[in-house]
């Protein structure tokens, strides 16, 4: 599965709120043109309100674990 697909698509749900409404009442329309697994379709489709706070909350604590581990390696590397 292409997790940054995902990321990528939750992200923008977030941040674009015509996107997310095509995301949670035309789900096949949002995520035509992204080349998504079966899995990860069915994932993203079964998208609602409740759940996608949560998914996003979960993709942001991920970011910024990943941010913070980045700027370690950095100043171990300076």
């Amino acid at each position: 599965m292409s997790q940054e697909i995902v990321h990528t698509i939750i992200a923008r749900a977030a941040s674009e709120p015509e996107f997310m409404n095509m995301l949670f009442n035309d789900p096949g329309a949002a995520l035509a043109g992204y080349e998504l697994s079966d899995a990860e379709l069915a994932s993203l489709r079964g998208l609602t309100p409740e759940n996608f706070e949560s998914m996003s909350g979960q993709l942001d604590e991920r970011v910024s674990k990943f941010s913070g581990a980045e700027a370690q390696m950095k100043m171990g590397q300076g």
